[in-house]
């Protein structure tokens, strides 16, 4: 086999890989993610403003793409249950902060990356149940990333397509935002307490 077609088998491999990997990171979010779903929401609803979502939607990605690469080198450990412990609570913060605030706060980004500091570690997780081979490892999580972005994307999308033309009303907070982010904050206590 000349060294043109080893590349060229090369870069069909890796493009398989990566897709692969790409669907699992995607479907991960949505429709697999219940979790993710209700914390991209909640941050969905504080905001009035695509910067403030992209801002938040920023520091976010920027944690968990850090403890997502972490965790999978082993630097970090944390036993999952207490991981998926701390992703619920992380759902009913950010809810019960949407209660009471009509804007971002001071310390909202730094709780929203604090946050996905903590995701990180869930899709960690989620990435090792299937595990790629050593070659295939950095174009598998690249793309497992690439994938989870994606799927948010979506979802903010979603929602923005739904809501965003309110977010500007003077009955906005009160007749949509408060309410859902209650039922995100009463999930997030529900999927604590199981």
């Amino acid at each position: 086999m000349t060294d043109s077609l080893i590349a060229i088998h090369g870069l069909g491999a890796i493009g398989a890989v990566s897709s692969r990997f790409f669907e699992i990171g995607f479907t991960h979010i949505l429709p697999n993610g219940l979790d993710h779903i209700l914390f991209l929401l909640g941050l969905f609803f504080l905001s009035r403003s695509v910067w403030t979502l992209l801002v938040q939607m920023t520091l976010f990605t920027l944690a968990h793409s850090l403890t997502l690469g972490l965790g999978l080198y082993g630097i970090v450990s944390i036993p999952i249950p207490v991981v998926e412990l701390a992703i619920a609570l992380s759902i009913v913060f950010v809810a019960v902060e949407n209660l009471f605030h009509e804007h971002l706060s001071k310390w909202r980004p730094w709780m929203v990356f604090g946050c996905g500091l903590v995701h990180g570690l869930g899709f960690a997780h989620s990435f090792q149940t299937r595990w790629p081979a050593r070659e295939d490892f950095l174009p598998a999580l690249f793309s497992f990333n690439l994938g989870i972005e994606m799927g948010q994307l979506v979802i903010l999308g979603i929602a923005y397509a739904l809501l965003g033309a309110w977010w500007q009303r003077e009955w906005y907070q009160g007749a949509i935002a408060r309410p859902a982010s209650a039922l995100i904050a009463l999930s997030g206590l529900g999927w604590a307490l199981l």
